[in-house]
């Protein structure tokens, strides 16, 4: 994907860049032409050759962001620019203005975050030496010192900044992107939640031995009690909290693509606790079941039907969704499982884009799914909703392996690709989505 979009960019000389910027009655860069800019919004989408629409991305230089003197300003577009490159992509100035550009050709399909990285000449990416994995492990420590330093579109008129993803990320929705209409409203409003939990719990787990918050929400309007679909998303402080799914989760039951439901957000606490509980942990899942299932029954029923119980999650999140589902298919029967990490436990498989070539083997590609394919799983019957995103190189290939492998078994299943890379912006509306398709599954 990167390396197509990098052919497909055109390099523009600098008078083709300001009559592309010229706006009648002033000059580039004056303050009534950033008026009309950002009346007219950024990022400008220019030419359209096929199914690919040329974009053009600006930035402006003020007293402000100045103050250190700013000599780069880099720009991050999931799945768009490779920021593993050793090369990372950067805007160019306008000489003699405040105006900094980035042209790419993106797919009028496509959907992700980008920020901008403005750093001043100490921060500008350095000469690696060495060998080419000693360069790796020097870039991997510069993009950590400047990633904090990431920020948003302030000219984009779509940007969540009442959410804290939309901090330092703005959203690029494509013409033709996937529709996400159950976060429409939430957008028009830039990101302020209008729904929140209903209830906020601690959890003590003696099996994990920690303690952790959950978030409880039903989208039920009845004050009867009674056993409803039962959900638990995983990486649950980032959906109730960074990009919080409330509002989307109400409006698709509204709508009658979700039935009424209770949802469980699980805290994902920390990076190394993560890792180590959402790579195939028993553990892990043992205490959902015997301490967090129920302690949620204190407050709202809780069911026992599997095919009424779901698991979501995201990345190493969708492996684990899917390794319980896999392993205690009496307790959980659906699973919506996006960009799932089956790479795992051999992280090698994984490489940068710019090294990425597809396997030349028929072999099964991951752990996970030589299990399948001797028999994990075979004796139960799951509504599975797998997806992957079209920029992610060899997540394609285990996801669709491992689609493969659950098909073969009987599996209610649907494996999709989505224009986008490894992405929550994307994720966000394949939650709605995969929800609607385990849960519209026959019994």
């Amino acid at each position: 994907m990167f390396t197509e979009k990098s052919q497909r960019q055109e390099k523009k000389s600098l008078s083709g860049i300001f009559h592309l910027l010229s706006r009648e009655h002033c000059c580039v860069g004056d303050e009534q032409w950033w008026a009309i800019i950002q009346s007219e919004g950024t990022p400008l989408f220019l030419t359209q050759d096929g199914e690919y629409r040329e974009v053009l991305f600006l930035w402006r230089e003020t007293p402000n962001n100045n103050e250190h003197s700013i000599k780069e300003v880099y720009i991050d577009i999931n799945g768009v620019t490779d920021h593993h490159s050793l090369n990372m992509a950067k805007l160019s100035r306008l000489e003699g203005t405040d105006v900094w550009f980035y042209i790419n050709s993106i797919k009028q399909t496509w959907r992700g975050g980008y920020s901008f990285i403005p750093v001043t000449l100490q921060q500008v990416q350095p000469h690696y030496t060495g060998s080419a994995e000693a360069q790796k492990v020097q870039h991997r420590q510069w993009l950590r010192s400047i990633f904090p330093l990431s920020c948003c579109d302030d000219l984009n008129p779509h940007g969540l900044h009442h959410c804290e993803w939309g901090k330092n990320k703005t959203p690029l929705q494509m013409p033709n992107a996937q529709p996400q209409p159950e976060w429409q409203a939430f957008d028009l409003i830039s990101g302020q939640s209008r729904t929140h939990a209903d209830l906020i719990l601690r959890w003590h787990s003696k099996l994990l031995n920690g303690t952790r918050k959950l978030w409880l929400y039903s989208t039920s309007l009845s004050t009867t009690r009674r056993d409803l679909p039962l959900v638990l998303i995983l990486d649950g402080r980032f959906w109730a909290q960074s990009l919080p799914v409330f509002d989307a989760l109400s409006q698709a039951t509204q709508n009658g693509t979700l039935p009424e439901a209770i949802y469980v957000l699980i805290d994902e606490v920390n990076g190394h606790q993560r890792s180590e509980e959402l790579s195939c942990n028993p553990t892990f899942w043992q205490a959902v079941m015997t301490e967090l299932l129920p302690l949620v029954s204190d407050y709202f029923p809780v069911t026992q039907d599997p095919k009424q119980t779901a698991i979501v999650g995201q990345s190493l999140g969708g492996l684990a969704a899917m390794y319980a589902a896999l392993n205690w298919p009496e307790r959980f029967g659906a699973v919506v499982c996006q960009s799932g990490s089956f790479w795992w436990p051999d992280f090698s498989l994984v490489k940068p884009p710019s090294e990425y070539s597809p396997p030349q083997t028929s072999d099964l590609l991951s752990e996970m799914s030589r299990q399948v394919h001797g028999g994990l799983g075979a004796n139960a019957r799951l509504n599975l909703f797998l997806e992957v995103g079209s920029g992610e190189d060899i997540m394609i290939d285990l996801s669709r392996d491992m689609s493969n492998q659950l098909a073969s078994q009987q599996h209610r299943i649907q494996f999709r690709v989505f224009d986008g890379g490894h992405e929550r912006l994307c994720w966000r509306g394949g939650i709605i989505d995969g929800l609607s398709y385990v849960f519209s599954c026959e019994s």
